[in-house]
C-alpha cells in the first residue's frame, strides 16, 4: 500500500486526482495541470510535498561528514542558510541532489528526493563517525511549498513574517500563535517561494489557512511542468546514479578547491578529459516528446535520447531535456525526435526556457 501524507483526507475532499509516486499516493492535480501551472506563474500555488525526505545530521563530526560526502564546500554555509548540493559515489555517479540547511554549528538538515531517501540515509550512516547523529524525520514532519510572485505578501499576511528577511536558501525557525514552523526559501518552480515544515496537526491548520487566503492547491503534474520550464533536472529521469554532475551541466555546484570528497578524483579527470554526453534543453515546433524518445539531427544521425518532455503552458509548445553527444550540444542545433511513426522538429535551446521579463512579468 502506498503511504499517505498528513493532508491526504483534505486533498480527497478537494477532489484531487491521485497518482502513486515513490511509494506515496500524491495529488496529480486538483483543477487541472495547466490551470494550476498558470496560477503559480501569475499569483501563487500551494503544494503538499510532505513526501520529500527530511534528514537531520547533527552532533560531533556532522560538518566533516557532509564535507566528505557532498560536492559543495560545507564550511561556506553559515548558520541560517542552505545550499543546493549533490552527493556522488566513488565513480562520480549522482546518488542524489539535495538542499542542505544549517541550523547551528553542528546541526544540519537535508531535504532529499523521495525516491532517494533510503539510499542517502544508508550512505550517510555508512560514512558517519561515532558521535554523529543521523535521524529520519520524513514521516514525522509535514512539508508545504508556497510558490508564486504573490507568495512573499502571503507569507507576511499569514505568518506575520517580513519576506525581505528571507534570501535565497535561507532558513528560519519561527513560532506563530504557539505553533512551531521551519520556513525555508528555495523552490522548484523558478518563482518566489517558501517551504514550510511543521508537525502534521499544525500542517493541516496551515494548509487550510492558506487555502482560505485564496491560494490554489497544486499537484505533482504542474510541479513537473513548472520545473521543466526552468530546465531543472529531476532525479530518476535527467540525473541518475549512471550520470555525473559534469554530464548534467551541474559542474557549477562542485567545489573542487575544497579538497577531497567522494568522487572528486573521477570528476576531476572527467572535467579535464571532457565528457561524451551532455544534458541539453530543446523546444519543439509542434507536438510533445516524452522520456526515452530518440533524438536526431537533420541528417538522420542518432545523437542521444530524451529524458524529460512535456508541454509548456507559457510557451504553448513542447519542451524537454535530453542527453546528446557532446559535439552536438550546441544552442540553435536543429533536431528531430522520433515519436512512434512521426518525427517532430525543433532545436536545442538555452535553459531556462522562459524569461520573466520577456514574458511581461515584473521580476
Amino acid at each position: 500500500m502506498p503511504k499517505k501524507t498528513p493532508l491526504f483526507d483534505e486533498e480527497v475532499r478537494l477532489g484531487a486526482k491521485f497518482t502513486e509516486f515513490a511509494g506515496w499516493e500524491l495529488p496529480l492535480y486538483y483543477s487541472g495541470i495547466i490551470d494550476e501551472h498558470i496560477s503559480v506563474r501569475s499569483s501563487a500555488g500551494l503544494f503538499d510535498i510532505s513526501h520529500l525526505g527530511k534528514i537531520s545530521v547533527k552532533g560531533l563530526g556532522s560538518a566533516e561528514l557532509l564535507q566528505h560526502l557532498a560536492v559543495i564546500d560545507i564550511s561556506k554555509i553559515s548558520t541560517g542558510r542552505g545550499a543546493y548540493t549533490i552527493f556522488c559515489n566513488e565513480t562520480g555517479g549522482i546518488i542524489d541532489d539535495d538542499i542542505i540547511y544549517r541550523f547551528d554549528e553542528a546541526d544540519y538538515f537535508v531535504v532529499t528526493n523521495a525516491t532517494r531517501l533510503q539510499a542517502l540515509l544508508d550512505w550517510l550512516v555508512k560514512h558517519r563517525s561515532p558521535g554523529t547523529e543521523i535521524e529520519d524525520y520524513t514521516d514525522r514532519l509535514g512539508l508545504l511549498a508556497l510558490q508564486g510572485p504573490e507568495s512573499p505578501e502571503i507569507l507576511r499576511a499569514i505568518f506575520n513574517e517580513d519576506p525581505g528577511l528571507y534570501k535565497r536558501y535561507s532558513v528560519k525557525k519561527i513560532v506563530v500563535n504557539g505553533n512551531k514552523f521551519t520556513v525555508m526559501k528555495s523552490g522548484y518552480t523558478g518563482e518566489e517561494g517558501y517551504e514550510i515544515i511543521a508537525e502534521p496537526k499544525v500542517e493541516k491548520v496551515t494548509w487550510q489557512m492558506l487555502l482560505d487566503a485564496g491560494v490554489k492547491p497544486v499537484g505533482l503534474g504542474a510541479r513537473d511542468t513548472l520545473r521543466l520550464e526552468m530546465g531543472y533536472p529531476l532525479y530518476g529521469r535527467d540525473i541518475t546514479i549512471e550520470t555525473t554532475p559534469l554530464e548534467a551541466g551541474l559542474e557549477w555546484v562542485i567545489s573542487f578547491e575544497k579538497g577531497d570528497f567522494i568522487g572528486r578524483e573521477v570528476l576531476l579527470r572527467k572535467r579535464d578529459e571532457g565528457v561524451n554526453k551532455r544534458l541539453v534543453g530543446f523546444v519543439l515546433d509542434w507536438g510533445i516528446a516524452r522520456g526515452d524518445e530518440q533524438l536526431f539531427i537533420a541528417q538522420g544521425k542518432e545523437i542521444g535520447r530524451v529524458t524529460s518532455g512535456g508541454y509548456s503552458p507559457i510557451l504553448k509548445r513542447g519542451i524537454g531535456l535530453a542527453y546528446v553527444l557532446s559535439e552536438y550540444a550546441q544552442v540553435g542545433m536543429d533536431i528531430k525526435i522520433k515519436v512512434r511513426n512521426r518525427e517532430l522538429t525543433g532545436r536545442i535551446e538555452e535553459r531556462p526556457f522562459i524569461n520573466r521579463r520577456r514574458l511581461g512579468y515584473d521580476t
